[in-house]
């Protein structure tokens, strides 16, 4: 009994920890967003799911920090040269997020899910135009958490669905279902935002 438990404390620390880390990369130089690994968490534990995704979003807040810190030291154009570089990150995506933060401030943040904009490209603007790095984290709660909570809650709700309504379905396919789609989206996602932003 005590072995169970402490391996089931094991695998939770994991899955957490996993997910702070991933939200921490993702708002730096990452291009996998952490809603993947929560999600998959939510395929057999929706409730331990639920609680990696405030992990994430601690990781994610911790990564926006350190990118604001580092778009407030460095020159802009080094900071732009840098992100560009991230798959799905386009020059024209940058320029439009800079006039956000200018325009709105650090309520924009709220945009970038609904756009697949990415969370880093918000927090480098804000350092660069010393946006309050209070206001900055403050907004980053629901600017990231409403998607993650979203995403691995419904992916919870389907694996769900589909072990109802198709009993015979096995763990090891529900699992390559979840990969494929997963892999499908990154597939249409990257070419779709590089294609747009090459015609702006």
């Amino acid at each position: 009994m005590g072995a169970r438990r402490k391996s089931a404390n094991g695998s939770a620390l994991r899955d957490h920890g996993i997910a702070g880390v991933w939200g921490f990369a993702e708002a730096t130089f990452f291009f996998v967003v952490p809603d993947v690994w929560t999600s998959w968490v939510g395929l057999r534990r929706p409730k331990r799911a639920l609680g990696t995704t405030v992990s994430a979003l601690g990781g994610a807040m911790a990564g926006g920090a350190v990118t604001y810190w580092w778009g407030r030291k460095v020159a802009a154009n080094t900071s732009r040269k840098a992100l560009v570089k991230v798959p799905a990150v386009t020059d024209a995506m940058i320029s439009e997020v800079d006039q956000e933060i200018a325009e709105s401030g650090a309520a924009s943040l709220l945009r970038g899910p609904t756009r697949g904009v990415p969370y880093k490209l918000y927090a480098r603007a804000a350092g660069l135009q010393r946006t309050s790095l209070v206001k900055f984290l403050a907004w980053s709660v629901p600017g990231r958490m409403i998607r993650f909570l979203l995403v691995t809650v419904a992916v919870s709700g389907i694996a769900a669905v589909g072990r109802r309504r198709f009993p015979g379905l096995s763990e090891r396919n529900i699992s390559t279902i979840f990969w494929i789609c997963w892999t499908a989206f990154y597939a249409v996602f990257i070419p779709l935002k590089a294609r747009r932003g090459s015609t702006k």
